[in-house]
């Protein structure tokens, strides 16, 4: 009889949690570690050992981002109010070109102000005008992963789920930082594997923190980070006792990216619906920032009596105006907006737009064709009709949300295609990597001189042809008259060279790189009255060490060098001298 038991509770147990998820931390720090947290300046300590750090929300860390804000600027803040959309998708690995899964955040707009007492509050409405907005949601998508090393079967996907949590905040402006056309948002973003064969919670086992601005208008894509931490794996124990490695396994077949689309409210009027079953008009508008508002129905016939739909002060968000027009005749009907400034009444947005009112064609004498209404499903009975109104809403949001996604898409493999364009246009124009230089020369033994040369890509080595007037007080080795003005400097002496240089190591992106270059220089003066006798022609090896910038970076035009080193003349018995030399140039 116990026997009997204990077989059958195993079996239900088999049955209800099929897969269960559980995360293994492998390593000495594992109770004491708690969540992943990169990088600590944003987020947590990456190696906290305070319990309480493991228990905090994302709403938790959302204020305790906007108080750093609040120390640092205090009452100059202005919050941004936005309208924002994301949208998760996985795809392959080796090409990222292979959509496997996507999902569309349900991201709920949420506002945090401070009480007059100092105490935070949190709301889903705007409470006030300092109220500073933030959004959270989550992606779900299937746990399923081809045959790997770790697992004797295909994981379908049907038993666990992968849940992206995001929380994003628009960091506050300042009257000192104040930017028209850029946003800065702080990141919150968190993973976690559910089972989908029991009511267990989900097991957060990742979360980290990015900052960045972004050009408003411009789709944002944030990479989810693979890199698996210190000393430590995470583990999802299959219900065989199979593991699977989170990072070795999942993350190696998959690239991960978010891609969000945010702009700020503006003052706009949108496009009115008259329901052709109710005869509800909707009107949507949006309000930047507080201000008074009227907005008027008017008649094509008799405009001169329009009917007021909303005459108030309201604070910035998306706005929906709402009439019955059931006693209204069928036909055109024009609605005005107009936006004032609060106080001298200056006119900020006037708006007119047309809307058309029909009647819906009514089919009636409906014949049925079965014998209930209802549906017999395991003893319990269920409305057919609620059923399909449930299933077509869900049809109409998932269908937005596709028609969303795939319009953020293509912009992005617009873009994508354009810097494609940009990279083998400028491929096609180097020969091997190899780039023209041209520019002016300042030194010791070029003078001030022109010079023409070609560098690698990198530029890892150059080689300049140059030729120059030594217009000084101080010209090594040579016997020469110095010119009385600058209008005789073609009278100087010449200096024709060429140099050889090699930058073993690019620093900082390829702004600054070391530089060593190896000079072969010949000087010239000519013979005068004064200087009949000594040195008139001259070889010079000059070897030379500095640095050379691209502030550009890497394929940018401009370019400096800045090199100091000695020069030697070849079978004269002088010492030698030592110089500065600089040259600025433009590739082509």
């Amino acid at each position: 009889m116990i026997d009997s038991i204990i077989s059958r509770s195993l079996r239900i147990i088999a049955a209800t949690t099929q897969v269960i998820v559980a995360i293994v931390l492998l390593s000495s720090e594992t109770n004491a570690q708690g969540l992943k947290s990169t990088p600590p300046r944003y987020d947590n300590p990456s190696h906290s050992r305070e319990p309480a750090e493991v228990l905090k929300s994302i709403d938790d860390l959302m204020h305790e981002r906007l108080d750093r804000e609040n120390l640092k600027f205090g009452s100059n803040l202005t919050p941004e109010l936005i309208r924002l959309e994301a949208n998760y998708v996985r795809t392959d690995a080796p090409t990222g070109e292979v959509v496997l899964h996507e999902a569309s955040f349900n991201l709920q707009p949420r506002y945090m102000s401070f009480s007059p007492q100092g105490r935070r509050q949190t709301d889903t409405s705007k409470s006030s005008a300092q109220s500073v907005m933030y959004f959270s949601g989550s992606a779900r998508t299937p746990l399923s992963l081809p045959l790997v090393s770790n697992l004797s079967n295909v994981l379908s996907g049907e038993d666990a789920s992968y849940i992206v949590y995001i929380g994003v905040l628009p960091l506050p402006r300042t009257s000192a930082s104040s930017s028209k056309d850029s946003l800065r948002f702080y990141c919150i973003l968190e993973r976690a594997i559910e089972s989908n064969r029991s009511d267990a919670d989900p097991v957060r086992f990742e979360r980290y923190a990015k900052e960045f601005s972004v050009k408003i208008g411009d789709p944002i894509r944030l990479r989810l980070e693979n890199t698996p931490p210190d000393r430590q794996a995470y583990i999802v124990r299959l219900d065989d006792n199979q593991t699977l490695n989170f990072f070795e396994d999942f993350a190696r077949h998959f690239k991960e990216d978010i891609i969000l689309n945010g702009e700020r409210l503006n003052f706009s009027l949108g496009k009115a619906t008259v329901s052709p079953r109710s005869s509800r008009l909707s009107i949507p508008y949006t309000i930047a920032y507080p201000s008074h508002i009227k907005l008027d129905l008017l008649s094509v016939v008799d405009p001169a009596h329009p009917l007021t739909l909303v005459d108030s002060v309201v604070p910035p968000a998306d706005y929906l105006a709402e009439h019955d027009m059931k006693v209204f005749q069928n036909g055109t009907y024009r609605y005005h907006l107009l936006i004032t400034e609060i106080g001298s009444g200056k006119t900020i947005f006037d708006e007119t737009k047309n809307v058309d009112k029909s009647q819906a064609l009514l089919v009636g004498s409906a014949v049925p064709i079965a014998g209930s209404d209802t549906l017999e499903v395991g003893g319990k009975k269920v409305n057919a009709m609620k059923m399909l109104k449930e299933l077509s809403s869900a049809y109409q949001m998932e269908r937005t949300r596709t028609e969303r996604l795939d319009a953020t898409l293509q912009q992005v493999k617009g873009e994508k295609e354009e810097l494609k364009k940009i990279v083998e246009a400028n491929t096609e124009s180097t020969i091997s990597g190899i780039r023209v230089r041209a520019g002016l020369g300042f030194g010791h033994i070029t003078g001030t001189s022109v010079f023409v040369g070609v560098e690698s890509a990198m530029p890892a080595l150059t080689l300049d042809l140059s030729f120059g007037v030594l217009y000084s007080s101080s010209v090594p080795y040579l016997s020469y008259e110095q010119p009385s003005n600058f209008s005789q400097i073609f009278q100087s002496p010449k200096s024709l060279g060429l140099q050889i240089g090699w930058a073993p190591i690019s620093l900082f992106g390829g702004v600054v790189s070391p530089v060593v270059r190896l000079g072969y220089y010949g000087i010239y003066s000519a013979v005068t009255a004064n200087t009949p006798t000594g040195i008139h022609s001259a070889a010079i090896i000059s070897p030379e060490i500095g640095i050379t910038s691209t502030p550009g970076g890497i394929g940018s035009d401009f370019g400096f060098d800045v090199t100091f080193g000695p020069a030697f003349g070849l079978g004269i018995n002088k010492p030698a001298e030592f110089g500065v030399s600089a040259k600025f140039y433009f590739r082509f």
